[in-house]
Parts: C-alpha cells; structure tokens; sequence
C-alpha cells in the first residue's frame, strides 16, 4: 500500500524524473572493460574468443549444469588437463 506525497510541491513545467537519479560518475563501456581487464590480468587471467560447434557447446553446458562450476573454470580444466600434461 502507498502513501500520497501531500507535501511535495511539483514546479509547473518541469517533468517528473523517474528511477534513481545519476551520480555524474558513470563509467563508460571502454572504462568499465579496461577495468575488468586489469582485474583479469593481476588474477593471472586473459578473455579469449573462440568458435566450436554446437554439440560441443552443449556438452559444455550439460556439464556446468551438472557440476555447478563456470564455464571459464571447466573450459580452463580440460586444456590444463590435455595441453599441460606430461608426455
């Protein structure tokens, strides 16, 4: 249940914003993913793109889903496990 505002005056012209009003210290995109790169390369990480076929995708995912862990730290394990390996 809501209350009225009865005391708050509206000025005549003016309209009402909505949701929360801006601070003026945004960041813009390229900030905010410079940072997240930065935060990645001092956890020893990198971001890598790549293209793999459907049905592997899904694989991957049925395995997250089941193991409950990320898809970086699953994609990280297997080529730990095949690229890092004794031979």
């Amino acid at each position: 249940m809501t209350r009225k505002d009865d005391l708050t005056v509206e000025l005549p012209g003016v309209p009402k914003r909505r949701g929360r009003p801006s601070t003026g210290n945004a960041l813009t995109a390229a900030e905010r993913q410079a940072r997240r790169r930065e935060k990645l390369a001092a956890e020893g990480k990198v971001s890598s793109t790549v293209v793999i076929s459907r049905e592997v995708q899904q694989a991957l995912a049925d395995f997250v889903e089941f193991k409950d862990v990320s898809l970086g730290d699953v994609v990280d394990r297997i080529l730990r496990g095949y690229l890092l390996r004794k031979r």
